[in-house]
């Protein structure tokens, strides 16, 4: 058994080298052939290789497109400026000077003269008296840099910072990409509105407003999608 395992083992060497033997046989006497051979292989493999480079390229490509063609229809969404990471509104305050359909001329202390500019979808609100037991944690509030003034925004707005955590003597409101946690004491608060539906006439020359919204392309315009009429004398107009 083992000399007919040794056999076995020296014909499938001799045939090794008979295929070897003939390879290089034909190799020496048609060289030319050879050579084709040898460069269709390689065309067939650097096909493949540059098939897979490009699909990547090409992948790459694309995904840079569509992160392009988002920022776009951002930009676009948002009235030619493109919004920060935290999707937060701006704001105008001021004294109303003058109505025209829909649109609302205010003087502000740090813009000068604003169009604010509203639509169908524009939220038109006004103050109403509350008092520190409609601070709730999840509601969203404005409070006036003296921490002396609070208004308790409806549930459908995107103004003003969300209430973390109420205690008997403060409340907590979290932190947001432009601007760190803090801590209003409620000893302090000399007035607290909640909020009440309005209409677009109720804002009328002489009254003062705050609205959300974001800066639009035309000078001194700003697109309004929220709007609060404050009440005389507010904290938050001084």
């Amino acid at each position: 058994m083992a000399r007919d395992n040794g056999g076995s083992g020296r014909r499938a060497g001799g045939a090794n080298v008979s295929i070897k033997g003939s390879t290089e046989t034909w190799v020496r006497g048609a060289p030319a052939q050879a050579m084709i051979l040898v460069a269709a292989v390689g065309i067939v493999v650097g096909g493949v290789v540059g098939l897979g480079v490009g699909f990547k390229i090409e992948q790459n490509r694309t995904r840079s497109d569509v992160k392009k063609l988002r920022a776009q229809l951002a930009k676009k969404d948002t009235g030619g400026t493109t919004p920060s990471a935290s999707a937060s509104l701006g704001q105008r305050v001021g004294k109303i000077t003058k109505t025209a359909g829909t649109t609302i001329t205010v003087t502000t202390k740090r813009q000068g003269s604003q169009e604010l500019l509203t639509t169908a979808s524009t939220q038109f609100e006004k103050t109403a008296k509350g008092t520190t037991a409609d601070i709730v944690v999840g509601r969203r509030v404005l409070v006036t840099v003296a921490g002396t003034d609070v208004i308790v925004l409806p549930a459908t707005s995107q103004l003003g910072r969300t209430v973390s955590s109420v205690g008997s003597g403060s409340f907590a409101i979290a932190k947001t990409n432009n601007a760190k946690a803090g801590s209003v004491s409620m000893a302090g608060i000399k007035e607290v509105d909640t909020i009440s539906t309005a209409q677009l006439s109720d804002f009328k020359a002489g009254s003062e407003v705050l609205s959300g919204g974001r800066t639009a392309t035309a000078k001194n315009s700003f697109n309004a999608v929220e709007l609060i009429l404050l009440p005389a004398g507010s904290a938050f107009a001084s």
